[in-house]
């Protein structure tokens, strides 16, 4: 009887339609490793993009800004008000914020809350230019959905003393005109909250948590989609309406005074009010 020989243990023969196992286990292996540096390398493209756009925040940085703090952000070599500060270590929320708002680039003495000094995409460039070129400080910030009423106390309690009840702006403390903030972008709220630009006080996260922030933000949101009465006054909230309500109370009661105190004059008059002497011409 022919006896049929046994394959060796650990052996898989080659066959037509059958290869080894282990050519399949490093075929799926290279497939993979292949796939995520696919995925995970940068293109071309991308590559050229980020040249492009720092190549355009040089030539905004140039233009708009050398002139006051430096070629090199080292600080201006103008006189006077152009003799600008070293921004080359600022936290780049500070740098965004100021873009955002208009105060930067610097336009004139009288300098105040303006928009669109430049466009965003020149804004975007300018803050990736000055990032890679001095690594400045600091993640840019971002704002999520919060709730509106919450931040109607919270905005009251922080902000409403220098800001106004409705967010309209006003003056403060030593003669310091303070911009409104309805309207305002809302992260340019939330930046500068946190660096305090200027003559602002900045609040960190153990004063206003960052659920707060974007509750605050909410609320401002929601004030500058609400319209003003016919008088110029903004409904936005009770507090702005109670202050409304007692300037006309104060306003009705000295005009009672007023009246009254007229009366007492003029006590024989009928409207409190003395008649005046007939007209006599000289002679």
């Amino acid at each position: 009887m022919t006896r049929t020989p046994r394959r060796p243990k650990g052996r898989v023969e080659d066959g037509p339609g059958r290869p080894r196992a282990a050519w399949r286990s490093a075929l799926a292996t290279a497939i993979a490793v292949a796939g995520l540096v696919v995925l995970s390398a940068p293109t071309a493209a991308d590559d050229q993009d980020e040249r492009d756009l720092f190549v355009r925040g040089g030539e905004v940085y140039q233009a708009n800004c050398a002139a006051c703090h430096g070629t090199q952000a080292e600080g201006g070599p103008g006189p006077g008000r152009l003799a600008g500060p070293a921004i080359d270590d600022t936290d780049v929320n500070f740098v965004d914020q100021t873009l955002r708002t208009g105060r930067m680039p610097y336009a004139e003495p009288s300098v105040g809350i303006r928009t669109e000094q430049i466009g965003d995409a020149d804004r975007e460039a300018l803050v990736h230019y000055m990032v890679e070129q001095w690594d400045l400080p600091g993640q840019l910030l971002t704002v999520g959905d919060g709730d509106a009423s919450r931040g109607q106390e919270l905005y009251v309690r922080n902000c409403a003393a220098c800001h106004g009840a409705a967010g309209d702006g006003g003056i403060s403390g030593a003669r310091v005109t303070v911009p409104p903030l309805v309207g305002l972008d809302g992260i340019a709220i939330a930046q500068a909250t946190r660096v305090g630009p200027f003559e602002m006080p900045a609040f960190d996260e153990a004063v206003i948590s960052v659920d707060a922030l974007d509750d605050i933000v909410a609320y401002l949101d929601l004030a500058a989609a609400t319209p003003r009465t016919a008088a110029g006054v903004r409904e936005v909230d009770q507090v702005s309406a109670s202050f409304f309500a007692v300037g006309l109370g104060l306003l009705a009661g000295v005009v009672v005074l007023v009246v009254a105190r007229v009366r007492r004059w003029h006590p024989g008059e009928p409207d409190g009010l003395a008649s005046a002497p007939p007209f006599e011409p000289k002679r």
